[in-house]
């Protein structure tokens, strides 16, 4: 039965104890782009600029790889349900494969941000900033992609603690290391906003060989032979990876591309509006962080379910996930609309930007119930090693409706930034119904 007390129950359980650890881990890795960008800030305001522009950059890049490393998740997940433990093995070490792969053109787009900066219009005083920033994130970029290799297969394993953890210690190592680059400390020259480039790449790679270590040591993964040997790249896996993962890439990538060109299109407007743009969406992405660790769980619940063939256990997954997912979007509606004033005050004290942020922090209870369905319907197809749809889904929804419903509200009948954010509405309702 779906409804089954005793079945929703023990779900319901092993849910929560994957996604909470999820939810910590995404909120951590969030915190140290927020870290970096504070401690630029206190340096100048050149410095602040800089590092923004450069993350503009770099993050579309990362996110494309992301997306792809993701298929690791449901992919292993549906292995374990099928009991085919071996292909665990494999699935890493392929994925492995392919994140170095992924790391090359990385590495060889990053030197032609001066053609990008050019193209934005960049001032010429902050493009040194940028590019050396970039150089220097460069060298971790190989790290970051083995860690999210390793990090989905431990999802799709059911182990979201171990990248709890490692996360939240990365936090403190990263605090210092930043402190160390910008300032000179040690027998290191001050490098200014250029050292937090250097400190986040020894963070990464920090957390990848932690995480490495873990995953072949783990008890719990004794039956998983990870070192059994030399394995060659297998053309037959690497495919069937990448047939999963590149429409789970672009969905992504089509989500952020929507969000960083209406920052981009907003930042023609007073600045006052930018900055309560700005703090809206960091609020929105605070709570957004709880659907997408609720998502990781979904995807590898649904995944493990699909492998054993149990079409029942797949409804009930998914269905939790929609009503935890959206339950938690109500009550945070709720306080977004009781207590705007408390929480924007967090931000800033100018009276035109909190009255504004205000505004939009209204529009933004509406899409986070929507975007929180949508996040977990998404998951669940992943799971189904269903992306395409999804993929065809957000194009349509983010941009011919969500794209084109903010533009004409906020050029046309210049509402400015709230016709974009009610566009955001539009877009994301569309996707998840």
């Amino acid at each position: 039965m779906l409804w089954q007390a005793d079945k929703l129950k023990a779900e319901s359980k092993t849910m929560l104890r994957l996604a909470v650890p999820a939810v910590i881990a995404q909120l951590a890795q969030m915190s140290m782009g927020t870290i970096d960008t504070v401690m630029s800030g206190n340096l100048n305001t050149e410095s602040l600029a800089a590092i923004s522009i450069a993350n503009n950059l770099v993050v579309p890049l990362i996110i494309l790889v992301l997306g792809i490393l993701m298929a690791l998740n449901p992919m292993v997940s549906h292995a374990m349900g099928a009991q085919q433990t071996e292909r665990v093995a494999d699935y890493l070490r392929q994925g492995i494969y392919v994140a170095i792969a992924l790391t090359i053109p990385c590495i060889l787009i990053i030197p032609q941000a001066d053609f990008a900066m050019d193209i934005i219009g960049v001032e010429p005083t902050i493009r040194p900033i940028v590019s050396e920033y970039l150089s220097a994130l460069s060298w971790g970029l190989l790290s970051l992609n083995l860690f999210l290799a390793l990090r989905f297969v431990n999802e799709g394993l059911f182990s979201t603690d171990a990248i709890m953890f490692i996360s939240l210690g990365a936090i403190p190592i990263n605090i210092g290391l930043n402190t160390i680059f910008m300032y000179g400390h040690f027998g290191i020259p001050a490098m200014g906003a250029v050292g937090l480039g250097y400190a986040t790449s020894i963070v990464w790679t920090l957390m990848t060989i932690t995480l490495a270590l873990y995953t072949i040591k783990a008890k719990k993964y004794a039956d998983i032979n990870f070192l059994s040997g030399v394995h060659w790249p297998s053309w037959t896996i690497i495919k069937s990876i990448l047939k999963l993962a590149v429409p789970m890439s672009m969905t992504l990538f089509l989500e952020v591309l929507l969000f960083a060109s209406v920052g981009l299109l907003i930042g023609r407007y007073a600045i006052d509006m930018i900055a309560s743009h700005q703090i809206a969406l960091n609020v929105a992405s605070v709570i957004y962080m709880v659907p997408v660790g609720l998502s990781i769980a979904v995807t590898a619940r649904v995944g493990h379910a699909a492998g054993r063939h149990n079409l029942t256990h797949i409804k009930r997954s998914a269905y939790l996930g929609i009503i935890f997912a959206v339950v938690f979007s109500v009550l945070m509606t709720l306080i977004l609309v009781l207590l705007p004033r408390q929480i924007v005050s967090i931000y800033t004290q100018e009276v035109a930007v909190i009255d504004m942020t205000i505004k939009l922090l209204w529009i933004a209870s509406v899409f986070l119930i929507v975007d929180s369905v949508q996040v977990i319907t998404a998951s669940a197809l992943r799971g189904l090693h269903d992306t395409f749809v999804p993929m065809l889904i957000a194009a349509l929804s983010y941009w011919l409706v969500g794209f084109s419903t903010g533009y004409y509200l906020a050029e046309n009948l210049g509402l400015m930034a709230e016709g974009y954010w009610y566009g955001f509405v539009s877009g994301l309702t569309c996707s998840a119904f």
